[in-house]
């Protein structure tokens, strides 16, 4: 009796041990990493403190005809808003990137002596938490640019408005080329009609688009895209930028592009890539505009969205 239970109190030690080192196993050969989800039903409340006063009158002084807002039935995930002096964004903490990028360019912003700093200062935000940021380590080695959504170029006049704008989560996964060239040079062309009109208001961001989900001879229904380094951060397949400002009779004037983030030939014609905020806004579910919805701005703004010029305005902007 007593050799068996002597190798019974054995086989269950092995059994033990066993199954204390299995999850130390499955531990060392996992390859898995996590990424944040909404939880669409959660008992979660959060404190909705609101914005400080501070905090309005940056969003009323960058976001013209109020902050952007999803559309409904929507599914953007968690996102975290960051409000800074020279510009406004929200950040997907799935995709660590921005779903929109509001700047207004005035005379405070352009025209001063700044130039792109060195050594350029890109850097994690701290307003964001770690794991749900995008990190200088997942755009090292990856092919990609850290493509500025609120460009460097559009704060000259202040070193910390510029600064600002390196932190990543105003960046993008942007293919060299087409940062360094087409999209660089379309940011110059804006920079432009804000100095001719004065004034001009902009938003920027990225977008997950197919066009064959234009055709229903061709949609099916989803699409894959690309992410880069151990966070996943999120690869557009396009850009998209929408400009706003008086043209020269008064009235307010838009204009907006879709660029493919992709290489482009040395020289590009920027009228093949006109399209309205109303097409943008249905492919991106965000509302870029929410009180142009109000009754009293309707009516006399109501071209706004739906205006896409046949060319690209003149360098001292619309009529």
């Amino acid at each position: 009796m007593t050799t068996k239970n002597n190798q019974r109190r054995t086989h269950f030690s092995a059994a033990l041990f066993a199954i204390s080192i299995a999850p130390l196993l499955l531990v060392g050969c996992s390859t898995t990493t996590e990424q944040v989800r909404i939880a669409y039903f959660t008992r979660f409340q959060k404190a909705e403190a609101g914005h400080t006063p501070p905090e309005e009158a940056i969003l009323k002084r960058l976001c013209l005809f109020g902050e952007p807002q999803h559309a409904p039935g929507w599914p953007h995930g968690p996102t975290e808003e960051i409000i800074r002096e020279g510009y406004v964004l929200e950040n997907s903490l799935a995709d660590k990137i921005p779903l929109w990028v509001c700047e207004h360019l005035g005379t405070e912003d352009l025209g001063g002596p700044l130039k792109r700093p060195k050594p350029e200062p890109f850097r994690p935000d701290p307003k964001l938490p770690a794991g749900s940021r995008a990190e200088l380590k997942d755009y090292k080695h990856s092919g990609y640019d850290r493509g500025h959504q609120a460009p460097s170029g559009d704060e000259t006049k202040k070193q910390s408005l510029q600064d600002d704008t390196y932190f990543l989560s105003n960046m993008v996964p942007q293919v060299g080329q087409f940062n360094q060239h087409p999209w660089g040079q379309l940011e110059e062309i804006v920079r432009g009609w804000a100095v001719s009109r004065g004034e001009a208001y902009v938003i920027t961001g990225p977008m997950f688009y197919d066009p064959k989900e234009d055709d229903p001879h061709t949609a099916a229904g989803h699409f894959t895209i690309k992410a880069i380094g151990k966070d996943h951060v999120a690869v557009p397949t396009h850009l998209y930028k929408i400009v706003v400002l008086h043209g020269k009779s008064g009235q307010w004037r838009s204009i907006a592009f879709v660029m493919k983030n992709q290489k482009y030939p040395k020289n590009v014609d920027y009228k093949d890539f006109i399209q309205s905020i109303r097409w943008i806004e249905d492919r991106t579910g965000i509302n870029f505009m929410p009180e142009l919805d109000q009754p009293e701005n309707a009516a006399p703004h109501q071209q706004l969205e739906r205006e896409a010029p046949t060319e690209v305005w003149p360098e001292d902007g619309p009529e």
